[in-house]
């Protein structure tokens, strides 16, 4: 696949690098030469500079014969204009980071007739999506959903007094419908079987129905309470759609904002949260607001190196979760031996939106794993899969890979080793991140075509 990647800032130049470890023809366009060259140290792709709306740059990277023009400049209107020059030349597909609500419909959504612009990456939108998911699942230190929300996977840490820990996975006696997909020690991500054994600080991913992977995680994490306090620093356009998703599940909020005019704004929006003109770094303040009591505490202020020291200020002052928000996948490591509870990246996010168009297959939905080192790909069943009518068991499944979930008609039920595939079942697989171009052979009916 040929992708045209415009914008070269810590988005693009994620989302490229990812593309082009995928074995994919990458051309990242940037105007910035210090990131330009950033990027060409970092990752194998060509780069290319100038203005990624400029036609003569475009045609420089031989867009008309792209299967995808991807733009995430920090400019809307860049990003607009390049997927209409990308679909009048006959783009399949273009995709665009978009910013300013004013540009979107109800369905947070453009006219693609209009724009030229197929998908819409809104950032912001899904990191306060995923802070909402975290809060509605206690312990949870990532949440995706799938099925139609019928199947859930979560990654969470096995608590030293959790009952589980020391004990095999099959002597567990966790929920039926609920199945230990992978675990996570540093960076590589291992298929767990019968045998394997849990430690304390394990970081496991559970897939299932949603009611019995919330139970196991309870189990393992010893974490069952829901926040219903939170303190959030930071209410611009990351900070504000958090707040609102805070308010949605009823958490009694309070909001620090250094900039007197965002406070106002957000103020004048939010129905019941108390927002603060004030940094919210000073101890005296985050103490005056609580912050002892508080269930949860989220830094995000745009700023990594300030969410991490926010983060941490009000975990030593006795905030029950912390969560910051960090760009940079570097810091996002760091944060792991720090004490903070959970780093959530844009990019990975980001990245989980655009997998979901480049997989091959017959792919209805995928996401991105904590550190990039996994996959969950969920995939329709054809009658011409070599798994259909297989028990599991003797289906020869990649290594590094596990079906955990099947959906068949309106249910969805864990896959044991006797479990038959049926043509038209929806199957969920956790794989590690080597593991998916061999897990795709088992599904693929279509590839990626242009359009003409």
């Amino acid at each position: 696949m040929h992708v045209v990647v415009i914008g070269a800032g810590e988005v693009g130049l994620h989302i490229a690098g990812f593309l082009s470890r995928e074995g994919q023809k990458v051309v990242l366009i940037e105007r910035d030469p210090d990131r330009l060259a950033k990027a060409a140290e970092e990752i194998d792709a060509l780069t290319l500079a100038g203005n990624g709306a400029s036609k003569q740059v475009l045609s420089e990277a031989n867009v008309n014969e792209a299967d995808m023009v991807i733009a995430v400049t920090d400019s809307d209107e860049v990003n607009i204009v390049a997927c209409m020059a990308a679909r009048r030349v006959g783009v399949p597909l273009t995709v665009a980071r978009i910013r300013n609500s004013d540009y979107l419909d109800s369905a947070d959504a453009v006219s693609s007739e209009f724009t030229g612009i197929d998908y819409v990456i809104q950032p912001e939108a899904a990191v306060a999506e995923e802070i909402g998911r975290l809060v509605d699942t206690p312990g949870a230190l990532e949440v995706e959903f799938f099925a139609g929300g019928l199947a859930e996977v979560v990654e969470i840490e096995v608590a030293e007094a959790s009952r589980c820990a020391g004990k095999a996975i099959i002597d567990m006696a966790l929920p039926r419908e609920v199945l230990i997909t992978g675990v996570l020690s540093g960076d590589t991500i291992t298929i767990p079987r019968g045998g394997t054994v849990l430690k304390a600080g394990d970081r496991v991913f559970l897939a299932g129905q949603p009611g019995a992977v919330t139970e196991a995680a309870g189990i393992l994490s010893l974490k069952t309470k829901t926040p219903k306090t939170g303190i959030l620093l930071g209410c611009g356009d990351l900070g504000l759609p958090i707040a609102q998703a805070l308010e949605a599940r009823g958490v009694r909020l309070t909001v620090f904002e250094k900039d007197y005019e965002r406070s106002v704004a957000a103020a004048s929006v939010l129905d019941k949260a108390l927002v603060l003109h004030d940094e919210g770094l000073a101890e005296g303040a985050l103490l005056a607001e609580g912050v002892r009591d508080i269930d949860l505490f989220i830094a995000a202020t745009g700023d990594d190196p300030l969410n991490i020291l926010a983060a941490l200020q009000a975990k030593r002052l006795g905030a029950e979760r912390t969560i910051a928000i960090v760009e940079r996948a570097e810091f996002s490591e760091v944060l792991e031996a720090t004490g903070v509870d959970v780093a959530i990246s844009p990019r990975r996010l980001t990245a989980s939106a655009v997998l979901r168009l480049v997989r091959a297959g017959s792919v209805v939905n995928a996401a991105l794993l904590d550190k990039s080192a996994a996959e969950v790909v969920e995939f329709l069943v054809d009658e011409s899969s070599p798994i259909v009518g297989v028990r599991l068991r003797d289906s020869h499944f990649p290594s590094g890979s596990i079906l955990g979930v099947l959906k068949r008609g309106d249910g969805v039920h864990v896959a044991r080793g006797d479990t038959i595939p049926a043509a038209g079942d929806v199957a969920i697989v956790f794989a590690a991140t080597e593991a998916v171009p061999a897990v795709e052979e088992l599904f693929s009916t279509r590839r990626f075509g242009r359009r003409r």
